[in-house]
């Protein structure tokens, strides 16, 4: 991969959480960065996997909770992890306590003008483009085949939420839509040099090998804009 997408990398973060109704939790904002927070599963220890992925400067993380049924063996986790596009021995049982990541905590990347970079793994694809002749950001992300085939209904997407040099700004719209939307949308406005940090959430029904849940997806990003 070239230096710059490398870099502009580095500041991307994809997080799917499969966790029971009850034990949800939308992002959280921590000082002026763009911090995850999902919260913990205390009701189905036994239940909830997690397993996290790092792919160049992408980490990804996965966590599930089935709503009953026997505690996964080890066999049963690596046949769910390879559906899900996870290498052998990737998927564990969770701990049960609260896990916090998020772009926050990486360098911020720069995104250049005109430029269309965009950031695949096993949960999706982010792109994101600086549009300096109309002072935008423009940003669409894209659900992998792998997760959307065990998500059963539709999406429930919160609408990305954004900070411009630590300034929160207006929300974009959510929606509720089928599994293989193009979610994307606009920030603005985005000038040159303007410190950018923004975040998606969203929540779907499961069903992995004949056993439902409850899903979620957030991803996050932190870039600076530059001409």
């Amino acid at each position: 991969m070239p230096r710059g997408p490398v870099a502009a990398a580095a500041a991307m973060l994809a997080a799917v959480v499969l966790a029971a109704p009850a034990a949800q939790a939308a992002p959280e904002r921590s000082g002026a960065g763009a911090v995850v927070s999902t919260a913990a599963v205390t009701e189905a220890a036994g239940r909830s996997y997690t397993a996290t992925a790092v792919t160049g400067n992408v980490r990804t993380t996965l966590r599930f909770t089935f709503n009953g049924g026997q505690k996964l063996t080890r066999a049963d986790l690596d046949r769910v992890g390879a559906r899900l596009g996870l290498g052998k021995g990737s998927l564990r049982a969770a701990p049960v306590r609260t896990a916090r990541t998020g772009a926050a905590e990486r360098p911020s990347a720069t995104l250049r003008c005109d430029k269309n970079p965009s950031w695949s793994n096993a949960n999706g694809t982010l792109a994101a483009r600086f549009n300096c002749h109309h002072s935008t950001i423009n940003w669409g992300f894209k659900i992998s085949a792998r997760v959307q085939s065990v998500i059963t209904g539709n999406v429930h997407e919160s609408g990305v939420s954004w900070w411009r040099n630590g300034r929160r700004m207006p929300k974009n719209a959510g929606h509720v839509v089928g599994r293989s939307y193009h979610f994307h949308g606009t920030l603005k406005p985005v000038r040159h040099a303007d410190h950018v940090q923004f975040q998606d959430y969203m929540t779907f029904r499961v069903n992995i090998g004949g056993r439902p849940g409850t899903g979620s997806l957030t991803w996050a990003a932190d870039v600076t804009a530059k001409k």
